[in-house]
């Protein structure tokens, strides 16, 4: 799979001189209240050309993290290498097409299985599908309901159903005449998530509300109660590249922590 990753850049770079390379990332720098700071940085360098397009992704040492290449055959997107991020190292190959309203893709895990893939959006509801012909496929679906954003998300994991739920809403905004929202209270209710919303967790349940408030910044509370019984508090105020947090887990005392974010 490597040498044919590896053919298929080279490919590229000798057929095409590359049109534009494009640089992307994020920084994140944060400090505790005990005065650690810590850092970390992500890097993503794309050059393209017209026969298709190479991403490679850095870390805060300069490794790589991610590097694929991609490009389009009639009709349908090829996709080789590793987009696996932070997550173990693997290559792979995926081959994705659009047939009606739905995109349908396949790929093949470099010396391992291969999964099937589907989305679609219907009457409003857009709905994907992971690894579709396994009893153990994972299917997500988002939808305006109401004035609500509504997520599900469903997975099997051995004989386990986890099912994680998300729903939220801005009350009190104001439109102007451009049709630009602004101001108002976001509200979101969740279940089957952890303290961080990003993963499941079997039992829990948390919500959180927010408003930007003038001269301050986003002003944002979160709680979550996991199954046993654990509440975590969150309290934080964003204004340009920094968040200051205050956070609690249980009865351990709480926390605070300033973060700078600044995307380029």
């Amino acid at each position: 799979m490597k040498k044919f990753i590896i053919a298929a850049m080279a490919a590229l770079f000798s057929a095409n001189s590359f049109a534009a390379i494009a640089l992307s990332g994020e920084y994140t720098g944060t400090l505790n209240d005990s005065g650690v700071y810590t850092q970390d940085l992500a890097t993503t360098l794309v050059g393209s050309s017209a026969a298709g397009a190479v991403t490679v992704t850095l870390d805060e040492t300069m490794a790589v993290d991610d590097l694929y290449v991609e490009s389009t055959l009639a009709g349908v997107k090829f996709k080789l290498g590793d987009w696996s991020g932070t997550d173990a190292d693997f290559s792979k190959l995926n081959a994705s097409t659009t047939v009606g309203p739905a995109t349908v893709g396949v790929t093949q895990v470099s010396g391992g299985a291969t999964t099937f893939d589907a989305g679609m959006s219907i009457a409003g509801v857009k709905v994907d599908v992971t690894n579709i012909t396994n009893t153990a496929r994972s299917t997500t679906a988002s939808a305006k309901v109401a004035g609500f954003s509504v997520d599900v998300e469903h997975a099997k994991v051995g004989t386990d159903h986890q099912l994680q739920l998300g729903a939220s809403r801005t009350i009190l905004a104001t439109t102007d005449a451009n049709g630009v929202t602004s101001g108002g209270w976001t509200i979101s209710v969740d279940r089957g998530q952890n303290a961080a919303r990003d993963a499941y967790e079997d039992g829990a349940m948390g919500g959180s509300i927010s408003t930007s408030v003038a001269g301050i910044g986003t002003v944002k509370g979160e709680v979550s109660n996991s199954k046993t019984d654990v509440k975590t508090y969150g309290l934080s105020v964003t204004s340009g590249i920094f968040t200051g947090a205050w956070d609690k887990v249980g009865s351990a005392d709480g926390a605070l922590s300033l973060k700078a974010v600044v995307k380029f």
